[in-house]
């Protein structure tokens, strides 16, 4: 009963929130369209804040309030069963409540479902992984409780960053593009960003996987020349910022591998505690691995075979209004102040000036 309690909460409280935070930031119909645009965007990244939180929280009340007669012979497949389940069905909740009636009408219900499953693939694909990981290494491993602990973390942390975005992408859950990108001398490959919007005009950089995502929204509503563009962009400082980025991993990867052991230690006795608190790691290293591989954006990275700033700022200038997000704020990069004051230079309104 408890199990049902917490699944009906998942689906309603993102319908309860995002219709609050869209009452807040409504605005006129006569308001000027850049307008709009921009509250809309101040809705998204609200919308986006509020899933960082309730999805981890999801994650945590379906582990540890599954019921234990349905969970008796194997308790923690069991709890990691209903954890998904819970950030399955919360994620959903959210990707349809937030949905503006123009996106509901370009995209049913069960595509949008189905593009939120497959994004959820990836942290649900890294929890299971890593309680896998930690099963495996208890069960066979001799090696001492601490060392097994610290095994566990650092396979954990690299389930997160490197074996769930490659099997999703591997078990076609992410479809590959047929066509490559060359950038400083390296072969990337483009893979489909399965994002529950069509309106989404986004590209992020994968580069310990060789591997640029591009959302159907940049791909199918923009000229080929102008997506390859931004792909360009985000993918060809990648492999020259190694250093910068190398300080932040140096943090993010320890700070992960401690969240890991520490999940570890807390679930040693409880089956559903040590699926609660593998979530909370695996989302803490997601986060924690986005930040250490954004560059700082008072200086983007332009090079020889990267695009101009010229090009890249008539590139975001030519997308087609109301995309929900013409502007690059990507994984890897972020709008800067000199691509700012291009873009201003050109006729286009981007919001507010970033600082230097």
């Amino acid at each position: 009963m408890t199990s049902l309690i917490v699944l009906a909460a998942c689906a309603l409280v993102p319908w309860i929130v995002c219709g609050a935070l869209r009452a807040l930031v409504t605005l006129e119909e006569a308001a000027p369209p850049a307008t709009r645009e921009r509250a809309l965007g101040h809705y998204r990244r609200a919308v986006l804040v509020v899933s960082i939180v309730v999805l981890p929280a999801a994650a945590v009340a379906g582990a540890l309030a599954v019921d234990p007669s349905l969970s008796t012979r194997w308790p923690t497949a069991g709890s990691w069963f209903f954890a998904s389940l819970s950030t399955m069905t919360t994620w959903v909740s959210l990707a349809l409540a937030q949905r503006t009636p123009e996106e509901a009408s370009l995209m049913s219900h069960l595509e949008t479902t189905g593009r939120t499953v497959q994004i959820s693939a990836v942290p649900i694909l890294a929890t299971g992984l890593s309680l896998l990981a930690r099963a495996v290494i208890d069960a066979l491993l001799p090696f001492g409780a601490i060392g097994q602990a610290l095994l566990a973390a650092l396979l954990g942390v690299a389930a997160v960053i490197v074996a769930a975005p490659w099997l999703v992408i591997k078990l076609g859950l992410w479809s590959r593009f047929p066509r490559r990108i060359e950038a400083d001398g390296v072969s990337w490959r483009l893979v489909h960003l399965p994002a529950p919007t069509p309106f989404l005009t986004h590209t992020a950089a994968l580069p310990w996987l060789r591997t640029a995502l591009v959302s159907d929204g940049l791909f199918n509503r923009a000229p080929e020349r102008r997506w390859q563009t931004l792909v360009r962009y985000e993918v060809g400082g990648a492999l020259r910022s190694r250093m910068a980025g190398a300080v932040r991993w140096s943090v993010a990867v320890p700070l992960s591998v401690v969240v890991f052991i520490l999940a570890g230690a807390v679930g040693a006795d409880d089956p559903n505690k040590l699926v609660a608190a593998t979530a909370l790691a695996v989302f803490f290293t997601v986060v924690a691995s986005w930040l250490a591989n954004r560059q700082p954006s008072s200086s983007p990275v332009l090079d020889s075979e990267g695009p101009s700033m010229q090009e890249l700022a008539q590139t975001l200038r030519s997308l087609p209004p109301g995309l929900g997000q013409a502007l690059p704020r990507t994984s890897h990069k972020t709008l800067g102040p000199a691509l700012y004051d291009r873009l201003f230079a050109l006729g286009h309104d981007p919001g507010r000036r970033p600082q230097s």
